[in-house]
């Protein structure tokens, strides 16, 4: 017969606590789970500690003899969930309903947070979570990286690096870019934009409060795609008023990728497509930044190159890229983002737009250092200081997610804390950012000395009814 240990990390939200302890009882009861809450509240003086709270239940949860824990936020409740014993780590939050007016909550590929299960063998393996993260956020990365480096069992997934396997330019995120005269109509004519690139693993400007890193741009108020410290797919411009209009995709790791933008002139709206596949459309903009026009430059692989505190330097490769002077249609799109082989000068398959080609670079064709505008209309990209490489990666690049056993959870309405409006919300989000991408991911060293064995805290009391346990703690 296996045991459960519930434990909650809590501060500050009596009424969901309330509700939670009511609802998930009455739940496990009646599913017949022999279980342990443990609710681990931690005081005011400093930032929240998730993770260090969550060691502190587990300490708990193996007094009380549970075999296999859950880590689970107060503002969770379970609709349909299976609690049952799982000899590996689950992520069990992956299906919610959500109160009226509450932002929906996001789900991607590498989230491993919300509700989590772990049996307490595995999680003593890879010594918990970190003490380190304060405050909203990356405690659950960690926690992901724990599992990969010590050969946990996880899921895997599969992406295809799309687009040309040959020359491409790797730029240096310092001072590598590419400059071409701006040809590019954003007042008289619809048009589309495609650039096939992939981004370096991310490494972050402590300076900063976040990053962009530009594959294409005109400059000024940067008409833009990028890919940015969260780990987003980015468009952004602004219209005459200096109104922002961006898409993100969802949070997705770096591999080789393509992005299309189209504007048609009578809707009047960018529409943004990630590999063939629709991410979203911008609200209507009747008119852009006026000297998006009057540019001399556009440019690949970074914002502005002189500017002094934000150029924007990408760091990565770029392959190819073509603007066009109409509006692609989507099975053209579809065509272009999956092609490995032909050139955008003739028509293939669905795609029938080559006659609207007005610049088109491919980095298989260059000379004396420059890209050869295969679009014939002389308008080649002056490139300084990129390499010219074979680009040579495998077919896929694997990824280590979690299993998940899908569960449905009615969520608390709650104040957001994490990423909004196109950055973190709180100053701690960003230097636990910080710490996991340019340290612990890059010094995974550090992964052992910092876990359920270094844990210190102050015990401030307890109470215990039935079988809920409620530690009040310092840390």
């Amino acid at each position: 017969m296996h045991k459960l240990g519930v434990i909650v990390p809590y501060r500050n939200r009596y009424e969901h606590l309330v509700e939670f302890k009511t609802h998930i009882v009455q739940y496990l009861k009646s599913h017949n789970i022999d279980f342990e809450i443990i609710i681990v509240e931690q005081d005011d003086a400093k930032l929240f500690n998730r993770g260090m709270l969550l060691n502190i239940g587990f300490e708990r949860a193996k007094q009380l003899e549970c075999d296999y824990v859950v880590f689970h936020d107060v503002d969770m409740l379970p609709i349909d969930v299976d609690y049952s014993y799982s000899d590996i780590p689950l992520h069990l939050s992956t299906n919610f309903i959500i109160e009226e007016g509450e932002v929906e909550r996001t789900i991607f590929d590498e989230y491993f947070g919300g509700v989590t299960m772990f049996p307490t063998a595995l999680f003593e393996e890879i010594d918990g979570y970190s003490n380190k993260y304060w405050g909203w956020g990356y405690e659950d990365n960690d926690l992901l990286l724990r599992c990969s480096e010590k050969s946990i069992p996880l899921d895997t997934l599969k992406l295809k690096h799309l687009g040309k396997k040959k020359k491409s330019l790797k730029l240096n995120g310092n001072d590598a870019y590419v400059k071409s005269k701006n040809i590019i109509d954003l007042k008289n004519s619809s048009f589309s934009i495609f650039v096939s690139f992939y981004p370096d693993t991310l490494l972050l400007n402590h300076t900063k409060e976040s990053d962009e890193f530009t594959i294409f741009s005109i400059p000024g108020y940067d008409f833009a795609i990028s890919y940015t410290s969260f780990a987003r797919y980015n468009f952004c411009a602004f219209d005459y008023k200096l109104t922002p209009h961006f898409i993100n995709s969802n949070i997705k790791t770096n591999y080789k990728t393509n992005i299309i933008l189209t504007y048609e002139l009578l809707d009047k709206t960018i529409k943004v497509y990630q590999d063939g596949i629709f991410i979203n459309e911008t609200s209507q903009i009747k008119k852009f930044y006026s000297k998006y026009n009057t540019e001399e430059a556009f440019y690949l692989g970074v914002g502005k190159p002189d500017r002094e505190k934000i150029p924007n330097f990408f760091k990565g490769y770029i392959d190819s890229f073509a603007y066009f002077d109409i509006a692609l249609t989507d099975s053209e799109i579809v065509e272009i983002a999956r092609n490995e082989s032909e050139v955008l000068t003739k028509n293939f398959g669905k795609y029938k737009s080559s006659e609207f080609l007005k610049i088109y670079y491919d980095a298989n064709y260059i000379k004396e250092y420059k890209l050869t505008d295969l679009s014939l209309n002389n308008n080649d990209g002056e490139i300084i200081n990129c390499e010219i490489v074979d680009l040579d990666i495998d077919e896929f690049k694997y990824v280590n997610i979690p299993h998940r056993r899908s569960g449905l959870f009615k969520s608390l309405k709650h104040e957001e804390n994490g990423f909004e409006a196109g950055k973190w919300k709180n100053q701690a989000t960003r230097w636990n950012q910080l710490r996991f991408q340019n340290e612990v991911y890059n010094h995974i060293s550090l992964l052992s000395r910092d876990g359920v064995s270094t844990l210190k805290y102050h015990m401030y009391g307890e109470t215990t009814e039935e079988n809920i346990t409620h530690l009040n703690v310092g840390i």
